[in-house]
């Protein structure tokens, strides 16, 4: 995906987090956010945070974080997720996401299985030494050659700060050799575990997720941390229900006591921008939002219903997307979270779950004409 062009400033974004606004508001919406910009044709180019743009002139005035200042022509600035463009550098955005995990996956396992306490520097030599402790899609000498350069550089290595973010929580809580996981058959062990229950769940009494929904949807694990042998399947036995697949999951995990060892744990990551925070999601006994509260719904960013394919829902927490597919066809709801989407859920499970709650659908299921309603007040 290359940098942007002057025709694109005379055009809205169809995807991304800023769908149906223009260019140059999306400039505006980047600078007031405070997200990155990305100067050059590649998403490996230097990121720079705005401070104003101009929309006569069309360029945009950044500074970095060594307190640089610049002028960039909106030509040389590149069409990223935001702008609705793509998100890679080097083969796609698919391609890099995995790079990168990958790649963590041994930074980790050298702080996890050293002497170390904390990565300060780290040589490709250091990394070649833990490759028995990592079970990963792409190898090593792969994700070096082709890792981005914002994300490992002399100014700071990303890879190795979440690293040391990991150990610092989970350094104490784990005992003998510690593997990680990204895209192997111990990794594929524990989702077929969730298959296995999913299938025995469609055939109960009581269904509690009747729809589809991915791997990733049901723990969003981006790698695997685990201190089991990588010929084990440590799931396979609790698949009978809902209830205990995830105990066991959150057991292994160490959630019921600070005291419990960490066997088996999922990691989401995140690109640093800053310091980094670490938050265990789901952990037993505890909401991170105990009510949400409606404030009102529109179509789409700009409320036109006639330029719009999707509806927004507005609640204390965030918003919520709900987006149709081929016409009426299909459809799917995303939550926007602040910082990144934070989850998606197919049209057959909100009805089912609607119809549980509130003794109503959400929204027709067939290819009929589909029509939007506010729901009910509880």
């Amino acid at each position: 995906m290359p940098a942007l062009s002057k025709k694109d400033m005379g055009n809205t974004a169809k995807s991304g987090p800023y769908a149906s606004r223009t260019r140059p508001e999306i400039f505006q919406l980047k600078i007031k956010d405070k997200k990155p910009f990305i100067l050059g044709k590649q998403q490996t180019g230097k990121k720079v945070t705005g401070v104003s743009f101009d929309e006569n002139a069309l360029v945009l005035y950044w500074t970095n974080s060594q307190k640089k200042t610049g002028v960039a022509k909106i030509t040389e600035v590149f069409k990223d997720g935001d702008f609705g463009g793509g998100t890679s550098g080097s083969g796609g955005g698919d391609k890099l996401t995995e790079i990168v995990e990958c790649l963590q996956c041994y930074y980790s396992a050298y702080i996890f299985n050293s002497s170390i306490s904390k990565i300060e520097t780290v040589s490709d030599a250091q990394l070649k030494s833990v490759a028995k402790f990592c079970n990963t899609s792409k190898s090593l000498d792969h994700c070096l050659k082709n890792c981005p350069q914002d994300w490992r550089n002399d100014e700071r290595d990303i890879f190795a700060d979440t690293a040391n973010k990991l150990y610092a929580e989970f350094g104490s809580r784990t005992q003998g050799k510690v593997y990680f996981h990204r895209g192997s058959a111990f990794m594929n062990k524990i989702y077929a575990a969730k298959k296995a229950c999913h299938d025995k769940d469609k055939k109960s009494f009581e269904t509690q997720a009747p729809g589809t929904f991915s791997n990733d949807k049901w723990n969003p694990g981006d790698i695997w941390m685990s201190t089991f042998p990588t010929t084990d399947n440590p799931l396979k036995d609790f698949t009978s229900t809902w209830g205990e697949l995830n105990n066991k999951i959150a057991e292994l995990a160490g959630a019921f006591s600070s005291t419990d060892k960490t066997k088996l744990l999922g990691i989401s990551l995140k690109k640093l921008s800053g310091k980094g925070t670490l938050k265990e999601y789901k952990k037993p006994g505890r909401n991170s939002v105990d009510s949400y509260t409606f404030k009102g719904y529109k179509y789409g960013k700009t409320g036109d219903f006639f330029k719009s394919q999707d509806i927004y829902f507005e609640t204390s927490a965030d918003e919520i997307q709900f987006r149709t597919f081929q016409e009426t066809v299909s459809w799917q709801a995303e939550i926007k979270g602040k910082t990144a989407a934070a989850g998606k859920i197919g049209g057959g499970n909100v009805n089912f779950y609607c119809n549980q709650v509130l003794g109503e659908k959400f929204l027709q299921t067939t290819a009929e004409p589909v029509f939007f309603k506010k729901p009910k007040s509880y």
